[in-house]
């Protein structure tokens, strides 16, 4: 065997060999890579929103592009993060998700921060309308609420008068009707005729006075 020949197939044994031996030290592991959506209250970021993955003591960083991240994290020399938990921040808020480190592994984790808005009814219906103070929509029960004043007018000018009714029926003091002085004087003729009338029967009735005695 030539000399060139053995160099050669030194080579192709220490290619073939140092991985093995890299890996058996803990070195040039396989990283674990998270990817997913990153969401803030519900909507999605903008590009270029800074997610930050945090194990251990060590943190990677990473930037948003359509809404999406991806951050992939390596071991270094001399350190294990198999099994460990990994924790994100989309910008600087803190998120409920959390991942687990795997050799090699890919995780798809969508991160999201804040609240969660109600979901919409569908076709985004209305339901009724009511009269309120301002103007809302509540998306869960579907209540339009309008504000009063946005569709109360000033007020008008005032109508012309109506018509006037007929007149009611008059008094005793009115052209219609007796004067009552006049129908005083009646009821007293009429008490005055009573009186006589009585008057008259009463004498009628009274008896005679019988005649003198002949001597």
């Amino acid at each position: 065997m030539t000399k060139v020949k053995l160099l050669a197939l030194l080579a192709v044994v220490a290619l073939v060999l140092f991985p093995a031996i890299a890996f058996a030290q803990g070195g040039l592991q396989p990283p674990c890579a998270f990817h997913g959506t990153a969401q803030v209250n519900g909507a999605n970021v903008v590009d270029g929103t800074i997610v930050t993955a945090t194990i251990g003591n060590d943190t990677f960083t990473t930037t948003t592009t359509n809404s999406a991240y991806r951050v992939t994290i390596a071991q270094a020399e001399g350190k294990s993060y198999a099994g460990q938990t990994v924790t994100f921040m989309i910008g600087s808020n803190t998120v409920s998700q959390t991942g687990v480190w795997q050799m090699g592994g890919n995780v798809a984790l969508n991160l999201t921060s804040g609240a969660t808005p109600t979901a919409t009814p569908v076709g985004g219906m209305i339901t009724s309308v009511v009269l309120g103070d301002t103007t809302s929509f509540n998306p869960a029960t579907g209540v339009l609420t309008i504000k009063k004043a946005d569709i109360t007018g000033p007020a008008g000018a005032a109508g012309a008068a109506g018509a006037v009714g007929p007149a009611g029926p008059r008094g005793l003091t009115g052209a219609d009707g007796k004067d009552a002085s006049s129908v005083l004087g009646i009821v007293a003729l009429i008490i005055a005729i009573i009186a006589l009338i009585v008057a008259g029967v009463v004498m009628m009735r009274k008896p005679k006075a019988a005649p003198p005695a002949k001597p």
